[in-house]
């Protein structure tokens, strides 16, 4: 706004001064000019800024992309305004989020329920031009007591160098989990890997991607060592009024994730103290995959003007031994994906997004998700950062024939959410 108005401005300073004053005019069109480039320069470094933190933040829940997005949107404000150096290198962001569901299961008495389900506060700080530190607490009622979500240290300059380095508890770049409805999509409930990590990556023009390492706490074959590794590469273009993104990832051991994780060991477990009941020899056995299975995604994202549509698919790359993951008489190779489209609108003046999306899993029954998931969702800003959201979702389970009951389930969600 301010670069279209510049020429109206220096036509009117050039109509109101006197032949005497052209000295003074030709200073402010040079103070002027000077401006413009300065805006300009700083516009780049602000778009290099976001292509950086977008390739840094692939892999995470959407809650944690909104806060990381608002410390970064109140750090580019308080550099504009010329705030102190304090303001300007301590962000602190938030998300509170409250549920309340009606549930009717596949089996059993229908539900519902109150919950505190989000309680997301970060912090971050712009150390020097290269550095960055940032951390992140939460709560979620029921599933996740107060503890550090996330922690890590940036070291990057967009004004030198593409390239960036973090390192510290992070969502690794798998995924990218995006949605306008107020459940998790079901490829996230499958590759969703929070680990200590180091990441190397890049954010040049539209395309950014990196590599990342960790010790998994899956132990194959009993060696507590860093042998996990990942990559992901993605473009990103936008113009006018329409946006587009792709993008693709692999993981060595989508066992790591936090999913994947947890069933398993549950499962290796519950085979240790079955065999050891049946009085069987236990002493070469262990709780330990005996193997890495990776995994691989694609991801696709379109926005034309008030339309947008998302595409995501997420797969293990072979099957997993039936002792760790099963699926009838054999392995499991767990898949889902997630199509959505979304419609942004206002009412009364408040902006509002309504959505529908088809999901669904392949050979994912011992990780307690649905076969097929239908969702129907409508968001509204009531107050400034402040959203209602109602969702209603239609759960077809696994048949009979693949262990599952064959039924249907439904529930339907109310949300109030605010960001500070």
């Amino acid at each position: 706004m301010r670069m279209l108005m510049l020429p109206t401005a220096i036509a009117l300073a050039l109509a109101t001064q006197s032949p005497a004053h052209a000295e003074s005019v030709e200073t402010r069109l040079e103070r002027l000019e000077t401006q413009n480039s300065a805006l300009e320069a700083q516009l780049k470094r602000q778009e290099a800024r976001i292509a950086e933190q977008q390739a840094q933040l692939q892999g995470a829940p959407g809650r944690v992309k909104a806060i990381e997005e608002d410390m970064e949107d109140k750090r580019l404000a308080a550099a504009q305004s010329g705030a102190s150096a304090w303001f300007r290198n301590i962000e602190i962001a938030g998300l509170i989020e409250v549920e309340g569901a009606y549930m009717s299961p596949y089996e059993g008495d229908n539900e519902s329920d109150f919950t505190l389900a989000t309680v997301e506060l970060g912090i971050s700080s712009q150390v020097n031009d290269w550095v960055e530190a940032g951390i992140s607490f939460l709560y979620e009622e029921d599933d996740t007591d107060l503890e550090v979500d996330t922690g890590y240290i940036t070291i990057a300059n967009a004004d030198v160098t593409p390239l960036f380095l973090t390192a510290g508890q992070i969502y690794v770049p798998f995924g990218a989990y995006e949605t306008n409805l107020v459940s998790d999509p079901l490829t996230l409930e499958i590759g969703e890997t929070r680990e200590s990590a180091l990441q190397i990556g890049f954010a040049h023009g539209d395309f950014s991607g990196s590599a990342y390492a960790f010790n998994g706490d899956n132990k194959v074959k009993g060696k507590n060592q860093i042998d996990s590794w990942g990559a992901n590469l993605a473009y990103a273009h936008e113009e006018a009024d329409r946006a587009w993104a792709f993008g693709v990832g692999y993981i060595n051991d989508l066992g790591d994730s936090d999913t994947l994780q947890d069933s398993i060991n549950d499962n290796r477990v519950a085979a240790l103290d079955e065999a050891i009941g049946t009085g069987i020899d236990t002493s070469h056995y262990s709780v330990d995959p005996t193997e890495r299975t990776g995994g691989w995604t694609i991801n696709a994202g379109a926005n034309f003007g008030p339309f947008n549509l998302i595409g995501e698919y997420l797969s293990a790359t072979e099957e997993y031994d039936p002792i760790s993951l099963s699926f009838k008489d054999g392995g499991a190779k767990p898949s889902a994906w997630n199509v959505e489209a979304g419609y942004s609108f206002s009412i009364m003046g408040r902006e509002s997004t309504a959505a529908i999306a088809y999901q669904g899993t392949d050979e994912a029954l011992a990780l307690e998700l649905p076969k097929e998931r239908w969702l129907i969702g409508w968001s509204v800003e009531v107050f400034d950062n402040t959203a209602l959201s109602l969702e209603w979702a239609h759960d077809k389970d696994y048949s009979g024939k693949d262990g599952g009951t064959g039924e249907s389930a439904n529930s339907v969600v109310a949300q109030l959410a605010v960001e500070f």
